[in-house]
């Protein structure tokens, strides 16, 4: 073995890591926990008929990675090839066509990469090998043929042979469940997302997709057909532009703010959890999307030293009519906790988490993503809602702030919170429920700033009259 393969192995024994800055967050996956998902979704997609594509350089920053790819519904197998570049595998479902391996030159489907990290040396030759085996051979499905690759290379996941699987949505669920071995070994591995849409949104995207593998083959041979789905299309978009409200996707990249410094001592104190919706809910967020709820908790710093009054909802000495509307019937206490039954009737702990990892765990907000979240404080948590989800009617309905905190009887701050470009938290009281002052706004600042003390924090009114920047007290 010259001295080239041996230093060539060893960089492929300790990857180099990621080529941009991307957040991490827990996310779900049909109920099932996912607890951190890397938000690629900021780098560029490009359409190539209907697929979209990214740039492996976009994601990692050497080629010496191993990932396995979940597009809608293809799935491929990605690994270094002998001359220093990538290759992968992949096959075409009902045996239309043999398997094969090909140079990727850089590019790959965009959707849900599953990142192997630590193999040892000799797995990359062994999973090289068993593409060279296994190239010109038809298989059922494209998962079926990368996991009987995977098997050869001395792969396994669960009690179940990888050569049995064939499903892409079942084996991504699978493989999040079950973990990776190699050689009996645990494998280490991440889930990254380049999609913009949520795990269980593109999963959901992935299942669609098999369902409609036979009517996705006959459209390719008639125009007719093709003529039909295309117009079917335009009719989802109408109804979901024209009814649901939603609006069209406009093309731009996201861009994730800077993140918190490495190198400080950041105190892991702040457990976390996510509402985890009930069997109903789990099928309801398909058509309004994940109004997940992220809960916070600490025993570090004490609110009653920042917020000891408690806001009542609806303070209103003469409501309006449509206030009470909304009190006594839309967002009444047995309306409230309805939905709450349906979309959080318990919570999944993530653990606790650190100052800088939260930070990442919120979306970035700019004008062209908005991503604003409702806020809720009480004695013992902080809740946050996202308000801009899939569905504009729905997502104002369920990160409503009585949504947010069930009627908890202990509230002592709601408003809107959002972290921008530049890695500034904005606080701000526009809550027509609670509607916390402006003094109260201010000590909600000095009550997030004592627990993120690392964290820009800008407490601002609703008319854009008032900004403060939040100072650490001095003990």
């Amino acid at each position: 073995m010259t001295v080239e393969t041996d230093q060539a192995n060893e960089r492929r024994c300790n990857p180099q890591g990621y080529a941009g800055r991307f957040e991490r967050r827990p996310e779900y996956l049909f109920g099932t926990l996912v607890d951190q998902v890397i938000d690629a979704s900021c780098i560029k997609q490009r359409p190539v008929k209907d697929l979209h594509v990214i740039e492996i350089a976009d994601v990692f920053t050497g080629p010496d990675e191993v990932f396995i790819g979940f597009g809608k519904p293809n799935a491929y197998l990605v690994c270094p090839d002998p001359e220093g570049g990538y290759q992968k595998f992949y096959g075409k479902s009902l045996r239309r066509a043999p398997s094969i391996i090909q140079p990727t030159r850089g590019i790959v489907q965009s959707g849900i990469l599953i990142r192997l990290k630590g193999l040892p040396c000799e797995a990359i030759p062994r999973i090289q090998a068993a593409m060279v085996k296994h190239h010109g051979k038809k298989f059922w499905t494209c998962v079926n043929a990368i996991m009987t690759i995977l098997h050869d290379a001395g792969f396994t996941s669960g009690k179940k042979s990888l050569t049995s699987r064939y499903m892409p949505f079942r084996q991504l669920g699978n493989l999040l469940r079950d973990g990776i071995c190699y050689e009996g070994k645990a494998v280490k591995f991440e889930v990254i997302r380049t999609t913009p849409a949520n795990m269980e949104r593109f999963s959901f995207q992935i299942k669609m997709a098999e369902y409609l593998t036979m009517c996705r083959h006959a459209q390719r041979q008639s125009t007719a057909l093709q003529w039909v789905s295309d117009r079917v299309t335009d009719f989802k978009r109408g109804f979901a532009r024209n009814i649901l409200g939603r609006k069209p996707k406009k093309k731009t990249v996201y861009q994730a703010a800077p993140a918190l410094p490495d190198g400080v001592d950041y105190l892991d104190d702040i457990s976390i959890s996510l509402s985890r919706a009930s069997k109903a809910g789990v099928i309801l967020r398909m058509l309004w999307g994940a109004h997940t709820l992220f809960q916070a908790s600490q025993k570090r710093v004490d609110i009653e030293q920042y917020l000891p009054g408690i806001l009542p909802p609806f303070p209103q000495k003469n409501p309006s009519l449509l206030t009470r509307i909304k009190k006594r019937i839309l967002i009444s206490p047995p309306v409230v906790w309805l939905i709450r039954q349906i979309l959080a009737p318990a919570f999944a702990s993530v653990g606790p988490k650190s100052e800088q990892e939260i930070y990442d765990m919120l979306v970035t907000h700019s004008d062209e993503q908005p991503m604003k979240y409702n806020i809720v404080m009480t004695s013992k948590t902080i809740t946050i809602a996202s308000t801009s989800v899939a569905v504009k009617v729905i997502d104002w309905l369920l990160s409503k702030h009585v949504i947010v905190s069930g009627y908890s009887h202990d509230d002592r701050f709601a408003g809107e919170v959002w972290k921008d470009v530049d890695g500034v938290i904005h606080l701000n009281p526009n809550s027509g429920t609670f509607q916390p002052s402006q003094e109260q706004l201010i000590k909600a600042g000095q009550f997030m700033k004592a627990i993120f003390p690392h964290v820009r924090f800008v407490v601002e009114d609703i008319e854009g009259k008032f900004r403060q920047e939040i100072q650490l007290a001095v003990a």
